[in-house]
């Protein structure tokens, strides 16, 4: 890098050869205006569109009509998987005391001993048997060539059978000491190919005279591929099941509208609950003591005699006397029409006047002109 002039504190910026230098203070183009912003487009989802009635009924129909289809088609294939499709009867030969024959067993399964394996069921009958019966062995050899195989294959396996060592024990099957007029359920599994199936009579003297004994061979070999699918339309069915009450409770929300329930009923419902809710505020309020007492006895005894005699001559001052007793009668109507008071009579025209309370007032009442007035005595 060579600076041209020497800088000063007054002097431009000195110039700069290296480029590099340049490019970074040089007048750029902004990195922000470089980048172009892409324009985003709003994806809409589409809304699907509501069935109509006509719609939702259709597809009710269709769901009830694939319940019963899915239903109808596991019935059906779980009766063909119980069902053999392969069956044989084997007589065990009176002069050699065995037999055996050549099976075909066809399958879906893999090879090796699993749950796919091909179910064979034998019911080995024994009518009648020789004294020196020992055993009865039945044996499902795979061979490729059947029971016609020459090369010591087939003797092989049943050794191997025998001694326990074979990679697909579930094949054998040893009866000690059969009794006679017995039936014996054997159930093998296998996987598919060609067997030969032997039933061989064990006895001590080798003398097979009088053996009766036949065995029913049943084969299943579609039994797991149609139970799997059995199982599958099962499960169509419960889906479609599920598909038919749903459209069902759609068209019966449509056709049968349920009654709406009223304002007022609305209200009083919700007032109800609530009061359930909230419960009693608290027990109910009595009494807070026992009632008044009534009065302690009979009112004060009025005069024991009649009122002493008045002047034999008439007062100086009369008027205001006659004017007082004229007045008071007619405060004292006022007072019982306003109070309903009562007059209860003591005798010889003394009367007490009994207050609505209960209570009797002290004062002395006598029958003057028809009405109850406060006896006065005369001034002497």
């Amino acid at each position: 890098m060579v600076i041209e002039a020497t800088p000063t504190f007054f002097s431009p910026l000195p110039t700069l050869n290296n480029r590099s230098i340049q490019v970074l203070i040089g007048d750029g183009t902004d990195m922000s205006e470089e980048i172009s912003e892409e324009p985003t487009v709003d994806s809409e989802e589409e809304e699907a569109p509501e069935l109509t009635i006509e719609e939702h009924q259709e597809a009710l129909k269709k769901s009830r009509w694939n319940v019963f289809m899915y239903l109808g088609l596991a019935v059906v294939l779980f009766g063909f998987a119980l069902f053999p499709f392969m069956s044989l009867t084997l007589s065990v030969d009176e002069g050699i005391g065995s037999i055996d024959t050549t099976v075909d067993v066809i399958g879906l399964s893999p090879g090796g001993e699993d749950f796919t394996d091909i179910p064979v069921e034998m019911e080995i009958v024994v009518q009648s048997l020789p004294t020196d019966v020992q055993s009865i062995e039945v044996f499902m050899i795979k061979n490729a060539e059947g029971c016609e195989a020459t090369d010591g294959s087939v003797e092989k396996t049943r050794n191997l059978l025998q001694q326990g060592n074979s990679e697909h024990p579930n094949s054998y099957l040893l009866i000690n000491d059969p009794v006679e007029s017995q039936t014996y359920d054997v159930e093998f599994s296998v996987d598919p190919g060609k067997y030969c199936i032997q039933i061989v009579v064990d006895t001590q003297s080798q003398n097979f005279q009088g053996i009766n004994v036949e065995s029913e061979i049943d084969i299943y070999p579609a039994q797991f591929p149609l139970a799997t699918i059995g199982v599958i339309c099962l499960l169509l069915s419960a889906f479609a099941f599920i598909g038919a009450q749903k459209h069902g409770k759609f068209v019966k929300g449509l056709v049968e509208p349920k009654s709406e329930i009223s304002v007022e009923d609305a209200v009083l419902a919700q007032t109800t609950s609530t009061r359930i809710t909230a419960g009693p505020s608290g027990p109910p309020t009595g009494p807070t003591g026992p009632p008044a007492a009534g009065p302690t006895g009979p009112p004060a005894a009025g005069p024991t005699g009649p009122p002493a005699a008045g002047p034999s001559g008439a007062p100086e001052v009369a008027s205001p006397v006659v004017q007082e007793v004229v007045e008071t009668p007619v405060v004292v109507e006022e007072q019982v029409e306003a109070v309903a008071d009562v007059y209860e009579d003591q005798g010889d025209g003394w009367f007490f006047r009994r207050l609505p309370d209960g209570s009797y007032d002290q004062t002395v009442y006598v029958v003057e002109d028809g009405q109850y007035v406060p006896y006065v005595e005369p001034e002497a």
